[in-house]
C-alpha cells in the first residue's frame, strides 16, 4: 500500500475533504465533487484570523468573537460558534468527537471559540504545503517511513517560516495534520511499533488546544501527563517533536528548513526508524535512493542544489567516517544522531 493511501485517510484528511468539498454526482470533471458553500465562509475566518495574528505578532489576547466576525464581513457572530463547535458535525472538533475507533476530541474547560478556530487556521494554512509534500511522496514513490517523515520535518519547518505569526501561535503549536501524519508513519496505535502503521489516529489523542496550553502537552489528557498510557506518551512525544521543529524554523539564527532536521533527529529516528534486519537490505535501499538522487539533481536550480549539498555534506562525511572506522570507534567524529554540525 502507498504511504500516501494511508496519510490521506487520516482523521483530518477526512475532515478537509468533507469540510471543503459535498457529493456532486453531475460534476464528473470535477471528480464528483463541488465545493461547499459555507467554504468560503470558512476561509474569510480562517484569513482573518491570520491578518490579525500578523499585526499582533501571533498573540490573541483582546481579540473577541464579535470583533472577529465583523473583520471577516460576518453580521451574526454565531457564525463562528457554528462553524468550529464541537457541537457541529461540519466542524474539525466536531469529527474528531464522531471519530474512530479511539476518540480524537475531549471538550477542554475554558476552552474559546478563538481556539477552535487557531486550531482549523493552522490546518487550513498548512494544507497546501502538505499536498505538495504528498505529491512528492508518490511522484518519486517513496516507500520508506523515515525519509517520508524526514520530509514532513522539512515541509513543517518551511510552513512555519511562511506563516510566521500563525506557526509562532499557542506556543508554537504544530497543525493537528502534521501531528497525525507523523503518528501514522511512527506505527501509533497499533502495538506493533515502529515501521509499522494503523488505523488512523492514536489512543487518547485530542486537538492541541492553544488556549494556554504548554508547547508538548497541548490537548493532552490526564491519562497523558500521568504516563499511564504509552499512546498517550506517543502522542505528547510527537507533538513535542514536532513543537521542537516550529520553534527551531523561527529560531533567531534564521536556519534553513532543511536543517531543522538536524535538531530533531534522534527523536525522529527513534519514533519511526526500524532498523532492517540485515545490512544488505540498507545497501540496496541506500543504492536505490542515491540512484533516484542522481537522475533529480540535473533538473534542480542551483540554489535548490547548494541546500541540499549544505545538508547533506556533513551527514554523509559523518557515515562514511563510520564505514571506515573498521573498530567501530566513532570518538572524535560527529555525534551519533548524524544531524548537521
Amino acid at each position: 500500500m502507498r504511504l500516501t493511501t494511508e496519510l490521506e485517510d487520516t482523521a483530518v484528511a477526512r475532515w478537509y475533504r468533507t469540510a471543503r468539498f459535498r457529493p456532486d454526482h453531475a460534476g464528473r470533471d470535477a471528480g464528483g465533487t463541488s465545493q461547499r458553500l459555507n467554504w468560503q465562509t470558512r476561509t474569510r475566518y480562517y484569513e482573518t484570523l491570520a491578518t490579525f495574528l500578523d499585526a499582533s505578532g501571533g498573540s490573541t489576547a483582546g481579540l473577541a468573537r464579535d470583533a472577529l466576525a465583523a473583520a471577516a464581513g460576518q453580521r451574526r457572530p454565531s457564525t463562528l460558534y457554528y462553524l468550529v463547535s464541537p457541537k457541529s458535525s461540519g466542524s474539525l472538533a466536531g469529527a474528531l468527537r464522531a471519530a474512530t475507533p479511539w476518540p480524537l476530541y475531549e471538550r477542554r474547560r475554558g476552552e474559546r471559540v478563538v481556539d477552535l478556530l487557531m486550531t482549523e487556521t493552522k490546518v487550513w494554512s498548512y494544507w497546501p504545503h502538505r499536498e505538495g509534500w504528498l505529491e512528492a511522496l508518490d511522484d518519486l514513490t517513496v516507500t520508506d517511513r523515515w525519509l517520508a517523515a524526514a520530509g514532513l520535518v522539512r515541509v513543517l519547518a518551511d510552513w512555519a517560516v511562511c506563516a510566521r505569526p500563525l506557526a509562532s501561535a499557542a506556543g508554537f503549536a504544530p497543525p493537528l495534520a502534521a501531528v497525525e501524519d507523523l503518528l501514522t508513519l511512527s506505527g501509533a496505535g497499533t502495538g506493533t511499533g515502529a515501521g509499522h502503521v494503523g488505523p488512523a489516529g492514536v489512543d487518547g489523542l485530542e486537538i492541541p488546544w492553544p488556549g494556554g496550553a504548554l508547547p508538548g502537552g497541548q490537548g493532552l489528557t490526564d491519562t497523558a501527563l500521568g504516563g499511564e498510557s504509552a499512546h498517550d506518551a506517543r502522542f505528547a512525544e510527537v507533538t513535542d517533536l514536532l513543537t521542537t521543529v516550529v520553534r527551531t524554523a523561527l529560531g533567531s539564527d534564521g536556519i534553513a528548513p532543511g536543517l531543522v532536521l538536524g535538531a530533531v533527529h534522534g527523536g525522529l529516528a527513534a519514533l519511526v526508524t526500524q532498523p532492517p534486519s540485515q545490512s544488505d537490505e540498507i545497501t540496496t535501499d541506500l543504492v536505490d535512493l542515491l540512484t533516484q538522487l542522481e537522475h533529480l539533481l540535473p533538473r534542480l536550480p542551483d540554489d535548490r542544489r547548494r541546500r541540499m549539498a549544505d545538508e547533506l555534506a556533513p551527514r554523509l562525511r559523518a557515515v562514511l567516517g563510520k564505514l571506515a572506522d573498521r573498530d567501530g570507534q566513532t570518538g572524535g567524529g560527529p555525534q551519533s544522531d548524524g544531524g548537521p554540525r
